[in-house]
């Protein structure tokens, strides 16, 4: 995995971070925990193996330690990491905690964040962080049992092929080059987020116009899924509830596309409101948004939302091509769309003028 190539540890060895999900990153109560516990030891080396500790830097300053230590029997590596929470006083405590006594190797934090990614995914879709199919024999970071930990972290998800419908890709290449006649378009090398992707049925198209983009979705049976079929990448997938997007990412996307938001029904506008105006809170000045919807009434609703959040955006009905075989039969997939772009917060002047009108 990249936690082992960043910590240039060798493939076989055990490693673990503190945190059981990429969402419980954010709040980091079990690293919280582990640091107080590191705290309290007058010598860390007398816990942990001769070199048994090292961390990583961005310009010198610390973002990760890796600790080795003994629990219950069990020797592995114990990853703790403020990439996610961007916890202010981390650096500090662990400048404190190891001193000058552990190996320090400069990288970058967008590194990091990709290998917790995939740390996440390999455990996802190897069965361990999903209580409907979990190994009894090893509840997830029970570290006291003994278990064949090497297999898991040395093999990946079972292999799987690409059952993306050609069909699929062929609409979705109509409804890009659609998008490009009504709007500028380019995407290639863009740094891109997919919400609400499933499986991954729909990533491939996105990455045939060349963007390698983050993959989130709230089910994390659909993205292992999708892990399991190759459709998403591990270091690029995410179980991450849409709604706090702006929780765990700047504004540091170029473009957020999602195919198939809804059901958008009465019980639940207020939910998809959110994840709307968190999708406008992650992207850059100039940023686009891509939506496809299944009726006209959720294509209006996120028309609205989308527009008191200051995006300029324009719809249109994808209507399928009834002469290919792609388009046959096709009623309501993908069919309304609406392509956007937001061009930064309007001004206090703008605001006040358009209150007044």
């Amino acid at each position: 995995m990249r936690l082992h190539n960043l910590f240039h540890l060798d493939p076989s060895e055990p490693i673990f971070l503190a945190e059981n999900s990429f969402s419980d990153q954010r709040e980091g109560s079990l690293t919280e925990n582990y640091l107080l516990k590191f705290e309290n030891i007058r010598d860390i080396g007398t816990t942990v193996r001769k070199g048994g500790a090292s961390q990583l830097t961005e310009h010198g300053i610390p973002i990760a330690i890796a600790v080795y230590v003994h629990s219950q029997g069990f020797d592995h590596w114990l990853v703790l990491t403020n990439v996610i929470s961007k916890d202010k006083r981390f650096s500090k405590r662990v400048s404190d905690i190891l001193g000058s006594g552990s190996e320090e190797i400069e990288t970058d934090a967008s590194d990091l964040r990709s290998a917790v990614i995939e740390y996440y995914s390999v455990f996802l879709a190897n069965q361990w962080l999903c209580e409907s199919c979990a190994r009894e024999d090893m509840p997830y970071l029970d570290l006291g049992v003994s278990v064949a930990v090497r297999e898991l972290l040395n093999g990946s998800a079972e292999d799987g092929s690409n059952d993306e419908s050609e069909a699929r890709n062929e609409r979705l290449s109509h409804l890009f080059r659609e998008i490009g006649g009504r709007i500028e378009l380019d995407i290639s090398g863009a740094d891109v987020l997919e919400i609400c992707c499933g499986d991954g049925s729909a990533t491939a198209a996105l990455r045939d116009l060349g963007c390698d983009p983050i993959c989130i979705d709230y089910d994390k049976c659909e993205i292992c899924d999708g892990l399991k079929s190759g459709q998403l990448r591990a270091e690029r997938s995410v179980v991450l509830d849409a709604t706090e997007l702006s929780s765990f990412f700047g504004r540091e996307f170029d473009c957020v596309a999602g195919f198939m938001i809804g059901p958008i029904q009465p019980f639940n506008e207020d939910v998809w409101a959110s994840i709307l105006r968190e999708s406008v809170k992650v992207l850059r000045t100039g940023g686009m948004l891509i939506f496809t919807f299944h009726n006209g009434e959720e294509l209006g609703f996120a028309y609205e939302v989308l527009r008191d959040c200051g995006v300029s955006g324009e719809t249109f009905e994808n209507l399928p091509d009834t002469e290919s075989p792609a388009g046959r039969g096709i009623t309501g997939y993908d069919r309304w769309v609406y392509a956007g772009r937001w061009d930064g917060p309007a001004s206090p002047a703008l605001l006040t003028d358009s209150r007044n009108m």
